[in-house]
């Protein structure tokens, strides 16, 4: 094996889940009109269990040459009655975020994994195109990139894939706003990094989106409102 090939093998990858405690009236606030504060808080919650489910898999997954590992990055922290109602699988290790705006948030949670593992895949758990097969795909293209991209149709992104700490990456992006993903995409070029994406997919945020929720999750239908 040449030294280029070794330093592009990846045997651990810590998966960052950023979440924020599904509370009613704090949670998917813009959901809040269609569903209601209680409907919106109980959609975030299945996604964060379906999310969190999918990533108990990849773990559990062994005809692959590389391991992953589970950080959930909580707010407020994991010691909070808000998180009392959600199953947790054991494979992932609880965190409490940190102060600051997303990207702060998001690039102390990258600093903390990369400083265990080889790559780190930066996910929320409000897009249900992000499955266990996205997460290979990430692992495999992290073998030939710094870097891959999910983007989403609303601009933003739905994980960030990095072999590398640049916290250039998380700075001075406007968060929410439709820019996000060019944004980081000028950041990767302004690093050096080379990066790969994948096609674009949809999260769940307002109540357009909701018509992409899987049939079997009726009880989210827009028409009816609890509040």
């Amino acid at each position: 094996m040449t030294s280029a090939e070794s330093s592009r093998l990846l045997r651990r990858i810590g998966i960052q889940v950023i979440a924020k405690a599904p509370v009613a009236g704090l949670a998917k606030t813009r959901l809040i009109p269609a569903l209601g504060a209680h409907g919106a808080a109980a959609l975030a919650k299945k996604m964060l269990v379906r999310m969190l489910g999918h990533c108990e898999i990849a773990v559990e997954d062994s005809e692959h040459n590389y391991q992953f590992f589970v950080n959930l990055w909580m707010t407020p922290a994991p010691d909070s009655p808000s998180w009392r109602d959600i199953v947790i699988p054991s494979c992932v290790e609880l965190h409490g975020q940190c102060s600051g705006d997303l990207g702060e948030r998001m690039s102390f949670a990258v600093r903390h994994g990369l400083a265990n593992v080889d790559a780190v895949l930066v996910i929320g758990s409000d897009c249900l195109e992000i499955d266990v097969e996205v997460l290979h795909w990430a692992a495999s293209a992290l073998k030939e990139h710094d870097a891959c991209l999910v983007p989403c149709v609303d601009g933003g992104y739905a994980l960030l894939g990095m072999r590398h700490f640049r916290p250039e990456v998380f700075h001075n992006i406007s968060w929410s706003s439709a820019s996000v993903a060019d944004q980081t995409r000028q950041r990767l070029d302004q690093c050096g990094m080379s990066y790969i994406e994948r096609h674009v997919v949809r999260d769940i945020d307002d109540a357009e989106d909701l018509a992409y929720l899987p049939p079997e999750w009726p009880e989210y239908d827009a028409r009816s409102p609890d509040a």
